[in-house]
């Protein structure tokens, strides 16, 4: 299992938001510089649209600012709470707009670098593979491999956002 990020920085996540909570706005804006960018690319390979994400990470992390008062930290990290913030904005999304997305480039190349490939061919011949695989995939299990490759999280982050 892979460590995605350290206790320190988990435990600092923590910190910030809990100032947050107490209206410390710096700690939120914190929170946002060091966060903005792995829900952007999360929420980048899903929608594919550069201005579509950025505009839905934004909405993301108002959603998160607007339910601070009621988070609970003992019951969740808030890394799993974010993702779980910004997979639920974009379920909603995906439901409104009737759109289907299968499977990433970044995800496909991430696992073409992680198990190699001896030629360009190969390369090509192997996210053709995968493509038809995830592709046979429900929602569920295609969103579980976009979190573990894309995102980094660990196997207890991916359960704590997926239930």
């Amino acid at each position: 299992m892979k460590e995605a990020y350290t206790e320190e920085s988990k435990n600092r996540l923590k910190e910030l938001i809990l100032l947050a909570k107490a209206g410390d706005n710096s700690a939120f804006e914190e929170v946002y510089n060091s966060y903005y960018t792995p829900l952007f690319r999360y929420i980048l390979v899903r929608l594919k649209d550069k201005q579509e994400a950025e505009d839905m990470t934004q909405t993301v992390f108002l959603k998160i600012w607007a339910s601070l008062a009621s988070w609970k930290g003992e019951h969740t990290s808030p890394l799993s709470f974010f993702f779980t913030v910004a997979r639920n904005t974009l379920i909603d999304y995906f439901r409104k707009s009737k759109h289907k997305d299968i499977v990433s480039d970044e995800i496909i190349t991430k696992f073409s670098d992680e198990h190699g490939s001896e030629e360009e061919s190969g390369a090509r011949e192997l996210k053709e593979v995968l493509l038809s695989a995830v592709s046979k995939l429900s929602e569920e299990q295609q969103e579980i491999i976009r979190l573990f490759y894309t995102n980094d999280l660990t196997y207890k982050e991916i359960a704590n956002i997926t239930g």
